[in-house]
């Protein structure tokens, strides 16, 4: 399991760093830098969090649980992201 919490603090440092680099771009979309700042932070917070719940109640749902939470907190990061980002369409 820790190579596995590795590899999702892993995961999200790359997607910071895409986002980064995505956001330089001038005609960049929004979605994708939402999601990639979203993939970001959700990999990098819950990758600690998985570790201390399972440091704490080392049960085989126990890592199902936090990555049930933690789908549904990419998806409204994600949303409220969009929110905040002005739309492409209006001049």
């Amino acid at each position: 399991m820790p190579n596995l919490l590795l590899f999702a603090s892993g995961v999200g440092l790359g997607a910071a760093t895409a986002a980064l680099w995505v956001q330089r771009w001038r005609r960049a979309d929004h979605r994708f830098f939402a999601g990639l700042v979203s993939i970001a932070v959700t990999m990098s917070l819950f990758s600690v969090v998985t570790w201390a719940a399972i440091a704490i109640a080392p049960l085989p749902i126990t890592g199902l649980f936090v990555g049930t939470l933690a789908l549904l907190f990419a998806l409204r990061l994600y949303r409220e992201l969009q929110k905040l980002m002005p739309d492409e369409s209006s001049p």
